[in-house]
């Protein structure tokens, strides 16, 4: 098999054969080397196709390899590929649509990923409040900075104490970094006010989908907005996975609070690189005024002509509408499925996304997820995965739905997980 030769070869120079650490979790349970992509298809170099629900953790929206994207992306290619001088139009283009669209921008700056989008939003927070700390609730993921690299998903045992994602973190972002537990208001409120005179900003996805699904209680984002305005703290919103997915206004929409940064990224391209930070007009301007931001590929033409065109298809073809639609009737579908088989298991998700985690009881918070059978995840997966169905075996992730998967795709997965969680029954 090519794939296992490819696998075998690239262990040798390549870190565990991928990219990044959470990509080397799909060579489970056999090495995966895909080849090409259309649509809501997949097919590795042995030619086997898939139903991908990975969507490579999110971002493509519309289907893989999009034509009117592909076709607007090589438009700008021909006219110049990186300019890395000046502004061009279609900055000011992009831009311009991400203020008509998005509540709490006033001003924007493109980056190439979440990771540096998150990083800048807080350096950008200390710069304008002259504080050091930030607040970061369990169970969020911002990227891999040492800002943000704390209790992402840690085991049961540490649940609740500062914990690291990596080795490596600099010993003084543990103690500008405070972790709070997510729907907690109480706890908020209490950190704050021993805290207040020191945070500068408190970062959150406001659906924390690293850990598959958190739902918001109704009073929870009014309780950070109302105390983030009080102690003078800045709220950052990451909604890297929430905007253009769920809505293109962003959930800071829907949920009527409007933070002062939000991170934006992933479904923005529809699989081109490119995030961006957007805010109130008074921090944004700090940019270039004292505070660096900076990168050779920031604002590349290829992810803005992907951006544009992605926007444009989104807001023609209602492709929110139908991918939401979509998502419940897979929840809904899947809980049958489980209350029928008699599984101890439950669907989480919200519009687009779902998860299927083996665990019961209702989720508010990381602890409600702590304690999944992960190892029965890994096997659900790797089953689903020979009846041609692919999604990561990281039982924290989530799967992903695009405007390219259809009621066909969805009854050929229900009858792959029927067969499955027979299995488990």
């Amino acid at each position: 098999m090519r794939s296992r030769e490819i696998y075998e070869r690239g262990l040798e120079i390549i870190p565990k054969a991928a990219q990044t650490g959470l990509r080397s979790e799909t060579h489970y349970p056999e090495p995966f080397v895909p080849e090409t992509a259309y649509g809501c298809k997949i097919k590795d170099v042995d030619g086997r196709i898939y139903t991908d629900y990975h969507l490579a953790f999110g971002p493509i929206i519309l289907g893989h390899n999009h034509p009117e994207v592909n076709e607007a992306v090589k438009e700008q290619m021909d006219k110049g590929v990186l300019f890395g001088a000046g502004l061009c139009e279609l900055e000011v283009e992009v831009a311009g649509k991400l203020i008509d669209l998005i509540p709490s921008a006033e001003m924007v700056d493109f980056v190439n990923s979440g990771t540096e989008a998150t990083y800048h939003a807080i350096r950008l927070s200390r710069a304008y409040t002259g504080r050091e700390k930030i607040v970061k609730f369990e169970g969020c993921y911002h990227g891999w900075h040492d800002y943000v690299a704390f209790n992402v998903n840690p085991p049961p045992d540490k649940v609740g104490k500062i914990y690291p994602h990596s080795k490596g973190i600099l010993k003084a972002a543990y103690d500008t970094t405070l972790v709070v537990p997510f729907n907690d208001s109480d706890a908020f409120k209490e950190l704050m006010a021993e805290h207040h005179d020191e945070i500068a900003g408190v970062i959150l996805e406001p659906i924390p989908h690293s850990v598959g699904a958190i739902i918001p209680k109704k009073e929870f984002l009014k309780t950070l907005r109302k105390e983030t305005k009080t102690y003078g703290s800045l709220l950052i919103f990451d909604e890297i996975i929430t905007a253009f997915r769920h809505n293109i206004h962003g959930v800071q929409e829907e949920f009527g609070v409007i933070p002062d940064l939000t991170t934006i990224g992933k479904s923005m391209g529809n699989g081109y690189p490119i995030a961006a930070i957007v805010g109130r007009r008074e921090i944004m301007s700090m940019v270039h005024n004292g505070v660096l931001v900076s990168g050779t590929y920031s604002g590349h033409p290829s992810g803005l002509a992907a951006t544009k065109k992605t926007i444009e298809v989104i807001e023609r073809d209602n492709v929110i509408d139908h991918i939401t639609k979509l998502g419940e009737e897979y929840r809904k579908a899947l809980n049958d499925l489980i209350a029928d088989t008699n599984v101890t298991a439950r669907v989480v998700g919200y519009k687009s996304i779902f998860a299927i985690q083996f665990a019961e009881g209702e989720v508010v918070d990381y602890s409600s997820i702590a304690r999944i059978d992960k190892e029965k995840f890994k096997r659900f997966a790797a089953e689903m995965r020979r009846r041609g169905i692919f999604f990561t075996p990281n039982p924290m992730k989530r799967c992903h739905l695009s405007f390219s998967h259809t009621e066909k795709e969805m009854n050929e997965f229900l009858d792959a997980a029927a067969e499955v969680l027979s299995i488990f029954a």
